[in-house]
């Protein structure tokens, strides 16, 4: 997940320094340059869009395998989580399933340069495509995946908190923990139940915009002219894209108490171990 988000905030810093060296004399862009940027989005642009496209995929997919061990795990007792099977059927899913569907966009040549409303100082779907194709290969390339882990996940969520509301109550003990139900859970395993909010805090905007896109392409409304709302969602989205990697940075290793430990534990030793060879170098 973290290799996911990492590959996503740097597709995304690619695309700004792209658009910022190739559109910074540009004050105002008109239909020309929106079909000429378009149909000749260079190889950066068409790059970007791959490993934005692609990590996205991946990270939802991980986001919802996450879950899925969760559940199976604390509610289920299963050891299959634990297996090498399972962890290769994992990565299968998690890294293929996003390649095909990449592969299948670029074959299809809808990656490029897109300026309406639905996109940003990056590219992903061609803006000269149908707008209902647009909206299609928006969907199969990203936000219908996404708008599927919402789902999942809020889900998860709520089955698992009643399933340790329900646990607690019936073993008299309000502050059960996920180790004391499962050895293969550790308390801090909690904190993974935060990831799907975070998610949501993050994602949401430029869902939204998804949303807004769609709504003015049924209704036949124009989607290039960006009005305010546009762009704060689009600003907001911006950050939030990119800022998936940094906030599983504080839960993972900040907030986890074992990954915490662990690594003060090192850095002490790496201290310890170099005032050890000082003394031994004096002496």
């Amino acid at each position: 997940l973290t290799i996911a988000d990492f590959m996503s905030s740097s597709g995304n810093l690619l695309g700004a320094i792209r658009y910022s060296v190739k559109h910074r004399h540009h004050r105002l862009l008109t239909d020309e340059d929106i079909l000429k940027h378009c149909h000749h989005p260079g190889n950066i642009c068409t790059v970007q869009s791959l490993i934005t496209t692609f990590s996205s995929l991946a990270s939802f997919s991980w986001t919802i395998i996450i879950g899925l061990h969760i559940l199976l795990t604390l509610v289920y007792q299963s050891e299959w989580c634990m297996t090498t099977i399972s962890k290769v059927l994992a990565h299968c899913v998690s890294w293929g399933l996003p390649f095909i569907i990449t592969m299948v966009g670029a074959f299809k040549n809808v990656f490029g340069e897109d300026l309406s409303i639905s996109s940003g100082p990056w590219c992903w779907i061609r803006g000269c495509l149908k707008n209902m194709e647009i909206v299609k290969w928006m969907t199969i390339t990203g936000k219908g995946w996404e708008i599927a882990t919402y789902i999942v996940t809020a889900f998860l969520y709520i089955y698992l908190k009643y399933y340790m509301i329900k646990r607690r109550r019936r073993e008299h003990a309000p502050d059960l923990r996920y180790s004391q139900i499962s050895m293969h859970l550790r308390d801090d395993d909690e904190n993974y139940v935060l990831l799907w909010f975070v998610l949501y805090l993050l994602r949401i905007w430029g869902t939204a915009r998804y949303g807004i896109f769609v709504f003015r392409v049924i209704h036949g409304k124009d989607v290039y002219n960006f009005d305010e709302t546009d762009m704060v969602l689009m600003h907001l989205q911006s950050i939030g894209d990119s800022a998936q990697a940094f906030c599983n940075c504080l839960l993972f290793c900040v907030k986890d108490t074992t990954v915490r430990r662990g690594i003060w534990r090192n850095l002490c030793w790496r201290e310890r171990d170099r005032q050890l060879r000082d003394y031994n170098q004096i002496h």
